[in-house]
């Protein structure tokens, strides 16, 4: 019955959860019928090897799920409602950062009506291909993610030719609970290095904060601070020194996770490849901590900025503090999770569906 009900959650790990009780439900007595069925034809009690033989002629997980789902989707049910959670996410951010930079472009052009309208116009323009561009990325990410799901222990290239692999129900004695892969946790990893890679090579000025806008806190007018506008970085260089190696680290972690959708379960290889790259973060995660400041600004430029010396240095060890800390949380996180997976590589739990009497 353990063998039995592994078959049914590997079924319905693959479903949607609007059904997948009564599918699971359905599937169990179905699956209980045929051992009954057979045990009285043969003549003996229900055993692994029977059940086995019942499993391996009703079909794998996959094919069985797929009848249950009907036609393929782009984005199917399972990666839906975290795409639009992923979506409504990034377009919330997008309109208020459009709103922020509508507000300082009218400040500019306040007093030319024609010059408003424009700004208005440009920007509307600029929004919709932010959220075209947005939408986009995320789709293509959620397509590799949804095919690399889709064709999971489906095909193989055998001497060039397509052949579809036979099913051994054996292999969900390899199954356990710890080696199962957590769908929301990964994509929200492949999004998030995704996201990191884009913003840190492609649009790194985004790290930063404008004094300008302490003219217009200050003095209440929308007119004052932004037509000499400086945007000031808050990381160094010696930040961006390492953000090679941090872009390596981020791809290959989405390999890994795609290549984990795909397979359903950790095995050896996806752990072992796994401690590498924690090491690795770990490493650069040390090598930051011991090197240079990681932060641009110093308190003598915030306090010529906020004009207060003593909140700027106050500021500025709060600040310096954070980036330690999450530094350490990195370094933490790291060690506990390459640990997690020495462990799992290390022990080696013995099967209960195959567990003899003595």
């Amino acid at each position: 019955m353990n063998l039995l009900d592994t078959y049914v959650s590997e079924v319905g790990r693959r479903l949607p959860r609007k059904n997948r009780a009564d599918i699971e439900a359905e599937i169990r007595s179905i699956l209980q019928d045929m051992l009954e069925e057979r045990s009285q034809k043969t003549g003996k009690p229900v055993d692994d090897e029977m059940t086995l033989d019942v499993l391996k002629g009703y079909g794998s997980p996959e094919k069985i799920a797929a009848t249950y789902q009907g036609e393929r989707y782009l984005i199917g049910p399972r990666l839906y409602p975290i795409f639009t959670l992923v979506l409504r996410i990034v377009l919330m951010v997008i309109g208020i950062l459009a709103a922020i930079g509508l507000g300082i472009a009218l400040a500019l052009t306040f007093n030319n009506q024609q010059n408003v309208i424009e700004t208005i116009i440009k920007t509307i323009a600029n929004f919709f291909a932010s959220i075209m561009t947005a939408l986009g990325n995320i789709v293509l990410i959620f397509a590799i993610i949804e095919w690399a799901l889709y064709r999971a222990g489906e095909k193989s290239e055998f001497k060039g030719l397509s052949k579809e692999k036979e099913w051994d129900p054996r292999s969900l004695t390899k199954i356990a609970p710890s080696n199962q892969i957590k769908l929301g946790a990964t994509i929200a990893e492949i999004v998030g290095c995704a996201a990191a890679i884009i913003i840190f090579n492609f649009y790194p000025q985004i790290i930063g904060y404008t004094p300008s806008l302490n003219g217009v806190v200050e003095s209440g007018s929308w007119a004052i601070g932004f037509g000499n506008a400086v945007f000031v970085p808050l990381l160094s260089d010696a930040f961006f020194y390492y953000v090679p190696y941090l872009t390596l680290v981020w791809a290959l972690t989405i390999i890994l996770d795609i290549a984990l959708l795909r397979m359903g379960l950790w095995n050896t290889v996806t752990r072992i490849c796994s401690i590498g790259l924690k090491v690795i973060g770990i490493l650069i995660a040390a090598a930051m901590l011991a090197g240079p400041s990681l932060v641009a600004i110093t308190a003598e430029s915030l306090a010529a900025s906020i004009g207060d010396a003593g909140a700027a240095q106050i500021l500025m060890t709060m600040l310096t503090q954070f980036v330690y800390l999450e530094l350490w949380i990195i370094i933490i996180l790291g060690v506990y999770d390459a640990a997690k997976h020495a462990y799992r590589l290390l022990v080696k739990r013995p099967n209960p569906a195959f567990a003899t009497k003595k």
